[in-house]
């Protein structure tokens, strides 16, 4: 409960928020039900709203907060959770009202709840026809906006498969690290492959992947496959000059440290040194010694001294927002402008640091047109050295690549990316 109402309040970021909860659990049972419950609230907030407005006096903006995550908590056991016996579901949520608040309020959760209940088989969403886009924003938990503009983009036959990707519990996928894994690995961990490159693989039990001596050994990184499609574009090569200009986590430095064979100079910048530290700690893990953390700020001039250069640069994060359920409801329209500023820097500032004939990739996890094509359009235009590299030309016969690599949650497995790759020239280039 503490936990939405930081979240509400954007404390601090909701995977530190998710840890913090289970380290205050005592066994992984209890871990697994409590963030069933969180993400759960999150990821379905705008429809388990619409529901508690259905069922209640009171407009849900006038609740108290703690009434509001009380009743979204509540609500979504009653709706989505057939293992927790009806009545159970409103009593806890009746006593935790009890707890953190008044009678007043215990009283109100009580009468929503049975209301909902009674309720429950005839709720009636947004009109399909009149309005699709609200409908569709409603009955799948998003943001009305975020849905239009979407809709605008692919049309609802598109969009729907999309949203409906983004409510499924997110899977835990691993690349496996074959400087370190042992043969027998994939089968005493229960992996399965996954995506469409070598060695990634989906688990099936995450408790049992992180108390594992094969993760202590540093023998697999989490990485969703299609997050690993950036570094598989680049291509980097044992004893190779690479940097990746803004790291933190370290999940790609890793990835393309382990294909230059750990031979070579791997940069990981970043302009955190919290979230540094979270590199060094995976290269240490995975016993990489070419990874280099360096604190540094992606915007600050080139050096053109690297054979390749890896820009994931920070974006809105909308390729997933089914792993991240809380970045829907905290990103507003107006931030792409900000945020498609920087990027344009520092797809430029990544460039000035290769060295002629060097290649870029240029990613993010991100789903939105001003912070893909339109980044890289505009940057070709204005950098007459440079020349794309087509992605289908390195991945034939991919739905998702043609100039470029793009994976959208519904149509393909995995999460949202987008990749450009882009060489560096002594020359303007010439077509392309």
């Amino acid at each position: 409960m503490r936990l939405l109402r930081d979240l509400e309040r954007q404390a601090k970021p909701f995977d530190e928020l998710l840890q913090a909860l289970d380290a205050r659990l005592p066994t992984n049972r209890d871990v697994r039900f409590a963030r069933q419950l969180v993400l759960g609230a999150v990821r379905w907030q705008k429809r388990l709203d619409w529901i508690i407005a259905t069922c209640c006096v009171r407009p849900i903006a006038q609740l108290s907060p703690w009434a509001r995550h009380i009743l979204r908590l509540g609500t979504y056991q009653l709706f989505w959770l057939d293992r927790v016996p009806q009545s159970a579901a409103v009593h806890t949520s009746v006593e935790l009202a009890k707890h953190l608040t008044h009678q007043g309020i215990a009283s109100l959760v009580n009468a929503v709840l049975r209301n909902v209940l009674r309720q429950r088989a005839r709720v009636r969403y947004p009109d399909q026809q009149q309005n699709p886009a609200r409908y569709l924003a409603v009955y799948h938990s998003h943001p009305e906006w975020l849905v239009e503009r979407w809709v605008g983009r692919w049309g609802r036959e598109a969009v729907e498969p999309l949203l409906v990707a983004n409510n499924q519990p997110a899977a835990l996928n691993i690349y496996l690290n074959p400087l370190r894994t042992s043969r027998e690995l994939a089968a005493a961990l229960d992996l399965v492959p996954v995506g469409s490159r070598p060695g990634f693989y989906r688990a099936a039990n995450g408790a049992d992947l992180f108390a594992s001596r094969a993760y202590q050994q540093g023998q697999f990184q989490i990485q969703d496959p299609n997050a690993g499609l950036a570094v598989a574009l680049l291509e980097p090569q044992p004893g190779e000059r690479l940097l990746d200009l803004c790291s933190a986590p370290g999940g790609k430095a890793v990835q393309a440290a382990i294909a230059m064979a750990d031979r070579g100079w791997v940069v990981a910048a970043d302009i955190s040194l919290p979230r540094l530290n979270r590199v060094r700690e995976n290269a240490r893990r995975l016993r990489l010694r070419t990874i280099r953390p360096v604190a540094r700020d992606g915007t600050t001039p080139g050096c053109g001294a690297f054979d390749r250069v890896l820009a994931d640069v920070p974006c809105s994060a909308t390729g997933v927002l089914g792993r991240r359920p809380d970045a829907r409801w905290r990103r507003k329209p107006a931030e792409f402008a900000t945020l498609a500023a920087r990027q344009q820097v520092l797809i430029q500032r990544a460039y000035e640091h290769l060295r002629p004939g060097g290649v870029l990739v240029y990613s993010t996890c991100s789903l939105e047109e001003e912070e893909n094509e339109a980044i890289v359009e505009r940057f070709l235009k204005q950098t007459p050295t440079a020349r794309l590299e087509r992605a289908d030309a390195h991945f034939p016969a991919q739905p998702w690549a043609g100039r470029y690599v793009l994976t959208i949650p519904g149509q393909h497995d995995g999460d949202g990316s987008f990749a450009a790759r882009i060489r560096k020239g002594t020359a303007p280039s010439v077509g392309g």
